[in-house]
């Protein structure tokens, strides 16, 4: 059986694919809560030797970016837990074992809205529309400095009943003032949970390389999303939040997380001809609503 280093072990796409694939790997857990993991970061550079016991490192490391809004601290806590982790993480794999395939995330954030992104989308990584471009490109470029073998999966949003940001989403149609965001006209780039987790581990297998964009293939409005929620939990959507609002009340994480219109297709995948189990926001959102994801 293979042994998996998973960093970021108490978060909740972690949690999921270790309980997907238990009975299929070892796993190793790293985090920064040592109550929820066998591991701190620090502890494993004191015990590099562990390494050589390890098949893959799985990279999730990552304060969540839609929790909080974004002040100067909850900026630098974003930054920390997702560059300086990775930072230290490859510098360890590079000194003591540079072979071990290494599958680190990334977000569609590192996109310019408003256009259509592919893989094969040249980016450049010197200059920054907004702070999700800033944090996910420096991000990458850690991830770029490892001398073996990588993958950097950018994350769309990811759909499950369980946890994650559709609960939230959710919440205001149940309490009967869902609605749409700013105008509705803004892409919304998804993937339902359990397409995220066989992606990862197919990709894990084959030891894929380059960028892949985990995202499903189907391009949805938020106001599509708004009208599918409001049909199948048959609540209302009538409070649209202006944009003035939003920005008010979320200040710059509502600007670049709600109303930024990210187009973002999953070239890569589509090529390898990947089949989805949820291409369709409706087939997804009808799966949440009974439980099955």
């Amino acid at each position: 059986m293979k042994t998996i280093l998973i960093v970021g072990a108490n978060g909740f796409i972690a949690s999921q694919f270790k309980q997907q694939f238990m009975h299929k790997y070892n796993f190793i857990n790293l985090s920064h809560h040592p109550q929820f993991s066998h591991l701190t970061l620090e502890q494993l550079e004191l015990q590099p030797e562990l390494l050589k016991t390890i098949d893959y490192v799985i990279n999730l490391a990552g304060a969540n970016i839609g929790d909080k809004r974004w002040s100067s601290s909850r900026k630098e806590c974003l930054i920390q837990s997702r560059i300086d982790t990775t930072r230290r993480l490859v510098a360890l794999l590079n000194r003591y074992q540079p072979q071990i395939y290494l599958l680190s995330a990334s977000a569609v954030g590192i996109y310019q809205p408003d256009q259509e992104n592919t893989e094969f989308n040249l980016i450049d990584y010197k200059n920054y529309a907004n702070f999700s471009q800033e944090l996910t490109k420096q991000w990458e470029l850690e991830v770029q400095k490892y001398t073996g073998p990588y993958l950097i999966a950018r994350f769309g949003v990811v759909l499950s009943a369980t946890g994650g940001a559709f609960p939230k989403m959710l919440a205001p149609f149940l309490k009967y003032v869902g609605g749409q965001l700013g105008t509705g006209q803004q892409y919304f780039p998804w993937i339902a949970l359990p397409d995220l987790l066989n992606i990862l581990e197919t990709r894990l297998l084959a030891q894929s390389c380059g960028v892949y964009n985990l995202v499903a293939p189907q391009l949805v409005t938020n106001q599509e999303l708004c009208k599918q929620i409001s049909r199948l939990w048959q609540r209302p959507n009538w409070l649209k939040l202006p944009t003035w609002v939003i920005k008010l009340i979320f200040g710059q994480m509502g600007q670049e997380l709600f109303l930024n219109s990210l187009i973002v297709k999953p070239q890569k995948l589509i090529d390898e001809n990947y089949v989805f189990l949820y291409p369709e926001i409706s087939s997804c959102l009808q799966a949440i609503k009974s439980k099955q994801i």
